[in-house]
């Protein structure tokens, strides 16, 4: 075996050993970069709030409905 110096040890090495290989499908990076947008992490996290809330509301109102159905 040898030191493994010839084994391509990043995405653009493995897609081009892939490409030589004659894999033509997807080629898909184990460790993708991870998202630093702040912006877009500050909106997901309002859109998940809202809907959290929305759900919880909606609960409540079952709720109320179920006790006034067995309160008949």
């Amino acid at each position: 075996m040898g030191s493994g110096s010839t084994r391509p040890n990043n995405a653009d090495d493995k897609m081009f050993a892939a490409i030589e290989r004659g894999d033509q499908g997807d080629f898909k990076d184990r460790n993708p970069p991870k998202n630093t947008d702040k912006k877009l992490i500050k909106e997901k996290q309002k859109r998940t709030q809202k809907e959290q809330e929305k759900t919880e509301k909606l609960r409540a109102l079952r709720l109320a409905a179920e006790q006034e159905r067995a309160a008949k």
